[in-house]
């Protein structure tokens, strides 16, 4: 067996695996399981080993992050007393919630993988209950430490071929694999108060509805007002409910569904011509601006996703916290977001102008938005 301590104190190992891991993830399918639709978008080694004591200050991603130690041994800690404090080595991974205040110490010098996946919501998700999970989820198994250490094989592997990226997205893809069935919950705990528990239900139904609408109409011109008077409520409610339940906003998500299901039909084209009829099957009415949008969210053109190798910006964020203090008051400010009254939520709102999602710029009038019997 290797001594990955060893290898990883080399910045040149640790250079050519991160670049050789982000090269793949343009090539990684996403997860998809029961409802749940999750994108890789960073997989790295950070810089390398990280020697006994070192501590990393608290702090909190905007995707899902796992984390995977290969060698040595780490303490993970948490602002909530549920999560607490768990110690990972090798053959084990910790998921942690997105916007999850939490810290690391290495207690045993050692190197470990870092993998950051985003939430692609979907109307089987949300309609869960509580479908964001809010605590650590660990595991441990020996299919976990044979992926892992499969994935550092070939991500130090010095030939350059036109497999070598989808090889190593493969191997990606397994260890993935093996972790989330493992951590993901089946079923979550469900809000102890009545009448926020049927708030929650109720919202999670109506951006249910919505992701429903949105993803069988991904190639129309739809605006916010059309969805307004489908779901019967303002504007405004269905912002806030949908950054609430989805964590971005509904022109946001649109943006990412129409690139993301571009970005899946260009790995199965050949050609300039139908990378064009791939932008307005998705909704884009402009090249250029698809282009750009595309070039701005994956740092990639179009066309360069047709090359062997490629590799698609890391869309990973993280926030850091000072102290303890600041990262228990980021979290007791979230938990008090989580639960707000019907009234907040649903109660007497002035509808908001019509604006459209993101975008038709051939002026031509909107087309009907298609409703199988079961969306709406």
């Amino acid at each position: 067996m290797r001594d990955w301590t060893k290898l990883f104190r080399s910045k040149k190992n640790v250079m050519r695996w991160n670049a050789n891991l982000a090269e793949s993830l343009a090539h990684c399918h996403s997860l998809e399981m029961g409802g749940w639709h999750f994108r890789c978008v960073e997989c790295h080694l950070s810089t390398g080993t990280y020697t006994t004591g070192h501590t990393c200050t608290w702090h909190s991603h905007n995707q899902y992050q796992i984390e995977v130690p290969v060698s040595g041994a780490f303490e993970f800690y948490s602002t909530d007393a549920v999560s607490g404090k768990a110690t990972l080595r090798p053959g084990e991974a910790i998921l942690i919630p997105w916007k999850h205040a939490h810290r690391f110490k290495c207690v045993k010098t050692g190197a470990m993988i870092g993998i950051s996946l985003e939430l692609i919501p979907t109307p089987e998700s949300i309609r869960q209950n509580g479908w964001m999970i809010t605590s650590f989820q660990k595991t441990n198994s020996a299919e976990v430490k044979l992926r892992a250490y499969d994935l550092l094989h070939s991500g130090l592997m010095e030939e350059d071929t036109s497999f070598s990226a989808r090889i190593n997205a493969s191997l990606l893809f397994l260890l993935l694999a093996a972790i989330v069935r493992k951590t993901m919950p089946l079923s979550v705990n469900e809000p102890a108060n009545v009448q926020n528990r049927a708030v929650e239900a109720r919202g999670r139904e109506i951006i249910g509805k919505i992701v429903k609408l949105l993803d069988d109409n991904l190639g129309a011109d739809i605006s916010l007002g059309q969805i307004s008077k489908e779901i019967a409520l303002s504007s405004r409610q269905i912002h806030r409910l949908f950054v609430r339940h989805v964590g971005k906003s509904l022109h946001d998500y649109l943006l990412e569904r129409r690139l993301e299901e571009a970005r899946k039909l260009i790995g199965t084209r050949n050609s300039e011509l139908q990378i064009k009829e791939i932008a307005f099957a998705c909704g884009f009415n402009s090249l250029s601006y698809f282009c750009t949008a595309f070039k701005r969210f994956y740092g990639v053109t179009p066309s360069s996703l047709l090359l062997p190798t490629v590799a698609l910006k890391s869309g990973t964020t993280f926030r850091l916290f000072s102290t303890q203090e600041e990262a228990l008051a980021a979290g007791s400010s979230a938990s008090i977001n989580a639960f707000k009254t019907q009234e907040e939520i649903f109660g007497p709102d002035s509808p908001d102008r019509t604006r459209k999602l993101p975008e038709d710029r051939r002026g031509s009038s909107p087309r009907p938005i298609h409703r199988p019997k079961s969306a709406v």
